[in-house]
């Protein structure tokens, strides 16, 4: 007896050694079950991807015995024909990082599944308290089902270099004969009755920009980088063919006084407006020389010329802006020379050239569109109910904020809109978080569904085109007959 009592103490006690081993060869899981495998679809580029497997992934994989496959996605047009590919031929994609523009068309191609059937009520309240209204609008379709859960937001506002902005406040009075005259041709009179330069970017209309802007190109730049700092132009849009210099023109449109009601329309004042103060800096060289070629110039290479310490003021999002400062996490790539000299505000207000009584004679509003990132639940989605919960373990508070600080995303959290001024403890990421929340409240909206379906972004593209650059160097730039350019160059589309 005492022998077979040995004999079973013995082996129970292998078999706890055995289990202690395993534990020990996965001290991060000390204790014993089933993996699971997630697929999930981002679109970052290889190293924000990495980031988001390591800091917020795998923190859920550990807590869930999870173990997760990224695939990366260039951009929301590859996301959305990766969902496409996997609704035909399902390879057990969990979940999937999209954007509002293209939430529609996933919805009504059978792509996805709505969120709101997988989260018991009080779950779904909890979504509703926690987040945005406007990240819970965009997260709805027009059958009032919240489809998606809301992931970060973007919007583009304005980044400066504050000495810049300070030389030009400063001294701008010695051109302001050349400034009178420049304008006088284009409206008849010059500058609105009284004009001073506003000290902050964040009063500026589009006189501030236009007064800077000249100031900037005719002048030595003090504050530039070594090397750089012969007068020449300090400012740049996106343009071109592309994605994001389609943005800055339509919401350029917005901030002169267009509306949704006006999609499609060329012939109205707002539109005018916007071309004829496009025109005007072209006509002088205001723009870095890459924002006149045909070519035009994207993102990507607005943000490199600004890293170079370069510009002088330029519309960036949050993402961009905390690449071109320099990262807060341990091992972040550095940004531009001296980056405590960057500064945010909304993007100017627009103002028409046109003045009547020594003022302008339409006056517009800052405006900037708004991006909202959403989690997508495939519709093959072979666990769905786990892909909610990851949806909704990255949408917490703690996780918002680390990727906030790593990432540059804008939280979507209202609890983190609230106190992020205690929060986020560096005063450069505050000042970005200002800007961007007053851009919000102050003007701001969704790209109307329209300007895609109806390819409107290649009319007004082309319009541009035709009307700013295409035109001969010495054609008038009044009102009269910019509106006359832009009837021709849309007569017969």
């Amino acid at each position: 007896m005492n022998s077979l009592l040995l004999r079973v103490l013995l082996a129970l006690g292998i078999g706890v050694n055995v289990a202690f081993l395993i534990i020990n060869l996965r001290p991060e899981r000390p204790h014993i079950g089933r993996r699971h495998k997630m697929k999930i679809l981002l679109r970052a580029d290889p190293q924000r991807a990495e980031w988001v497997k390591q800091h917020e992934l795998d923190e859920f994989g550990a807590a869930n015995d999870v173990d997760f496959e990224v695939t990366n996605a260039p951009d929301f047009d590859a996301v959305l024909a990766r969902l496409t590919a996997e609704r035909d031929h399902p390879t057990g994609l969990d979940l999937a990082a999209i954007d509002d523009e293209i939430a529609d068309d996933l919805q009504l191609g059978g792509l996805v599944r709505p969120i709101q059937e997988l989260l018991p009520p009080d779950e779904l309240a909890g979504v509703l308290e926690e987040d945005l209204p406007e990240a819970i609008t965009r997260s709805r379709r027009p059958d009032g089902k919240l489809w998606y859960l809301p992931r970060r937001a973007e919007i583009d506002i304005a980044a400066y270099v504050r000495p810049a902005v300070e030389d030009a406040y400063l001294h701008w009075e010695q051109d302001r004969p050349a400034i009178q005259a420049a304008l006088a041709a284009a409206n008849g009179v010059g500058l609105p009755k009284g004009y001073a330069l506003e000290r902050s970017p964040d009063a500026w209309d589009s006189y501030d920009l236009f007064v800077a802007a000249w100031y900037w190109a005719h002048h030595p730049a003090p504050w530039a980088a070594p090397g750089s700092t012969s007068p020449a132009p300090r400012v740049a849009f996106r343009t071109g063919p592309n994605s994001d210099a389609m943005s800055d023109l339509l919401s350029l449109f917005y901030r002169h006084g267009f509306s949704d009601a006006d999609v499609g329309k060329a012939d109205v004042p707002p539109v005018v407006d916007a071309l004829q103060w496009l025109a005007l800096f072209q006509r002088h060289h205001l723009l870095i020389p890459q924002c006149e070629s045909t070519q035009g110039i994207d993102e990507d290479t607005v943000n490199e010329v600004f890293r170079k310490r370069a510009l002088a003021w330029a519309p960036l999002d949050q993402e961009d802006s905390l690449w071109l400062h320099g990262g807060a996490r341990r091992g972040a790539p550095s940004g531009m020379p001296g980056p405590a000299d960057l500064g945010w505000a909304v993007l100017p207000a627009g103002a028409s050239l046109e003045l009547r009584s020594g003022v302008p004679a339409r006056m517009g509003r800052t405006f900037s569109f708004q991006e909202m990132q959403l989690w997508a639940i495939p519709v093959h989605a072979p666990t769905p109910s786990r892909a909610v919960e990851l949806a909704r373990f990255l949408g917490q508070r703690s996780i918002q904020r680390r990727e906030t600080e790593a990432q540059g995303l804008l939280p979507i959290r209202a609890d983190l809109r609230r106190d992020y001024p205690i929060l986020f403890r560096l005063d450069w990421m505050q000042r970005i978080l200002d800007a961007s929340y007053r851009q919000v409240e102050l003007g701001s909206g969704d790209i109307p569904d329209e300007i895609m379906t109806k390819h409107l972004d290649d009319f007004y593209t082309r319009l541009r085109s035709q009307v700013v650059r295409e035109r001969p160097s010495g054609a008038p730039l009044t009102f009269e007959a910019v509106r006359a350019a832009v009837q021709e160059a849309s007569h017969g589309r």
